[in-house]
């Protein structure tokens, strides 16, 4: 694993209607590893990551869900049965440490043990209650319900008890308030609250835990508070979210007002730069973790630098 004595971070704060004033945070250490191929160790374009026990678990275009622990050290890979269709868009972890799957083009999630051992699986095709399109992330609250975004026939996201049971479904097609274009990422803090990363209409929308409209913030561009196709979502400290933009090749870090508090990255290769970035996932006291996608690549940015944006806020 290769590490990383330097990187950039800008913090672009409002400035009223003027324009945007500038500042910078004192370089922060950041930890990269991965290039292209399919050994152990190498990436295909990874999609999405999660953390849990200690591990960080990576999944690609590769088919495989590999295992590193939190300083990018190989450990074990799954090799998953049913790719011919496509490949899985989103991970997580539920409070009891199982990893579930976003299987997209299979129509449903996925649910592994950490050790790698398939315990069962949720939804079939189809638009009613616990049918799916294409699944795209799930996220899970504190009790184990599971939310679980797609797109497709239906652009919604639906949500299950910690039984797999189904609770409520909300959104749907368009561009208004509680509506989805495409909905590709799920986050939930610890009160319940669903922030979904409405990606084709360039911006994050908030729910309540039954799935009421609270909130949305962001449209198409490149300056702060814009985004270009939100692929990505991770919380960190203080209800401040990170969002990874695929078009815009940045993580844009937004405080629990949802304005825009500082990004992280810009277009390139080298190390602390994205190209295509997509998962995103926090791990308290070690940072936020990438998946840097056409880089083939994961990369770490360590929590004082992301810790930073809160204390530097007007």
């Amino acid at each position: 694993m290769r590490r990383v004595a330097f990187m950039a971070l800008t913090l672009l704060l409002a400035s009223g209607c003027g324009r945007a004033r500038v500042q910078s945070a004192p370089a922060g250490p950041a930890a990269c590893w991965g290039v292209v191929g399919t050994n152990p160790g190498q990436f295909l374009k990874p999609r999405a990551l999660t953390a849990s026990g200690g591990r960080l678990f990576v999944v690609d275009m590769s088919g495989r869900i590999q295992t590193f622990d939190l300083d990018g050290h190989w450990q074990a890979e799954l090799t998953l049965a049913e790719t011919a269709h496509g490949f899985p868009s989103g991970l997580a972890t539920a409070p009891d440490g199982r990893i579930a799957v976003a299987d997209t083009h299979n129509h449903r999630v996925l649910f592994y043990s950490p050790k790698g051992e398939l315990l069962g699986s949720l939804g079939t095709e189809g638009g009613g209650p616990g049918e799916f399109t294409y699944v795209t992330d799930m996220g899970f609250d504190a009790a184990g319900n599971l939310y679980i975004s797609e797109h497709g026939r239906e652009d919604r996201i639906q949500k299950f008890d910690s039984a797999g049971r189904f609770v409520t479904a909300f959104g749907r097609c368009g561009e208004q308030p509680g509506e989805f274009h495409r909905p590709q990422a799920l986050a939930v803090d610890a009160d319940g609250t669903v922030y979904v990363a409405d990606s084709a209409n360039h911006r994050v929308q908030k729910f309540s835990p039954q799935g009421a409209f609270l909130a949305s913030y962001g449209k198409a561009g490149r300056g702060p508070g814009e985004m270009l196709y939100p692929y990505g979502l991770a919380l960190a400290p203080g209800k401040m979210l990170a969002v990874s933009e695929y078009g815009n090749n940045r993580i844009q870090i937004f405080d629990a007002e949802g304005r825009s508090a500082g990004i992280l990255g810009k277009a390139g290769r080298a190390p602390g730069e994205l190209c295509c970035p997509r998962g995103l996932a926090y791990v308290p006291g070690r940072g936020l973790y990438v998946a840097d996608m056409d880089n083939h690549r994961v990369q770490r940015f360590e929590l004082p630098a992301v810790a930073q944006v809160a204390s530097m806020q007007p």
